[in-house]
């Protein structure tokens, strides 16, 4: 989940993106818009319903400022990296004005004519950009450079664009037929303007420093503040871990003191058992010295009534085997003629005897 960037308010309440830039920074320092005095003065050059091409996206606070103080009709600004960044600023502060286009001046071609003013910041300002983009610009354009030197003269010369305005660090030029010659300015005038710029400058520059001391006091104090909090809350969770360590210690040698109990109770119950069964065993040693003759003399009756037994069963082996004997001599004898006639004449004279009673 990305972070969302926290925005910068300006003295006007105008709100941006806060970035890890130049422009930024100082904006976050003096609560005012980015080069204010040069946009002022721009301000001032431009007719109603001006085109502007802003070349460096990083500058989201020039179009905003153009939009709010200059009836602008359109403000062109080629984007790369940051077009959801100066569509959400826009968005933010509602502004309609703002136009995105693609970084390729080769495209540029069907509205270049019409606009009124360009601004080449240090960071967008080449030689091969602006000789690719002269060819197609109209004579009300005024060109915006960020520069303290001469390098451009010769070449806006070639399409008669001379310096109309030089700021420290900036220089403004417009469209001529012939240069105009500046009046000479004699050396109190030029030294006024200088010191009025110095006056300028060292203001802001002085602002600038106090705005930077109160936010770093202010910091300070707040980073003691968090600084004095931490501690209070270290010593607190101290504190804390102390006092949780110190129950835990005093349980421990309750604990303690409760397992050395309980160790001594078992070795004195293992100690008089130990005893119990020593004496048990001496017991059972006399015991068994008493009743050692008792048991051989059972073991000597056992062994003689074994020899009994075996004899008894081979006697009872014989008597066995004589009975079988004597079935089966029965059985014979039983089953002669002899026997059967015998045993129907005494059927037929018991029957007989029978009737004779009768």
């Amino acid at each position: 989940m990305t972070r969302k960037k926290p925005f910068l308010t300006l003295r006007d309440k105008t709100q941006l993106q806060s970035n890890r830039d130049p422009a930024t920074a100082i904006m976050a320092l003096t609560k005012n818009y980015y080069q204010c005095d040069v946009l002022a003065h721009m301000t001032a050059l431009l007719p109603k319903q001006a085109n502007i091409l802003e070349l460096d996206e990083q500058l989201s606070s020039h179009a905003i400022y153009f939009a709010k103080y200059a009836s602008v009709h359109h403000i062109y600004m080629p984007t790369k990296d940051r077009r959801k960044e100066i569509q959400v600023n826009m968005r933010h502060n509602h502004m309609s004005q703002v136009i995105t286009v693609t970084h390729a001046p080769e495209t540029w071609h069907s509205w270049l004519p019409a606009v009124h003013l360009i601004h080449f910041s240090k960071r967008m300002l080449q030689r091969s950009l602006l000789t690719q983009l002269l060819p197609h610009l109209a004579t009300q354009t005024i060109l915006w450079l960020e520069t303290e030197n001469a390098d451009y003269d010769e070449l806006l010369a070639t399409s008669h664009y001379y310096v109309a305005h030089r700021f420290p660090g900036h220089v403004i030029y417009t469209f001529q037929e012939k240069p105009t010659e500046t009046k000479k300015e004699d050396s109190t005038e030029v030294e006024k303007k200088v010191l009025a710029w110095l006056d300028t400058y060292k203001g802001h520059i002085d602002d600038v420093a106090n705005e930077f001391a109160k936010q770093q006091i202010n910091t300070e104090a707040k980073h003691q503040r968090q600084l004095e909090k931490q501690k209070q809350l270290a010593t607190k969770n101290w504190n804390e871990q102390v006092a949780m360590h110190q129950k835990e210690l005093q349980q421990l040698k309750r604990q303690i003191t409760d397992s050395k109990a309980m160790v001594k109770y078992i070795s004195d119950a293992w100690n008089a058992e130990k005893i119990v069964n020593h004496d048990l065993n001496q017991r059972i040693y006399t015991l068994l010295e008493t009743e050692k003759p008792v048991l051989l003399a059972l073991k000597e009756r056992n062994i003689a009534q074994q020899k009994e037994l075996a004899v008894l069963r081979q006697q009872n082996r014989q008597l066995t085997h004589r009975w079988k004997q004597l079935q089966t001599k029965y059985e014979r004898l039983n089953n002669t003629k002899i026997i059967r006639f015998m045993r129907k004449y005494w059927h037929f004279k018991k029957s007989r005897k029978l009737r004779n009673d009768t």
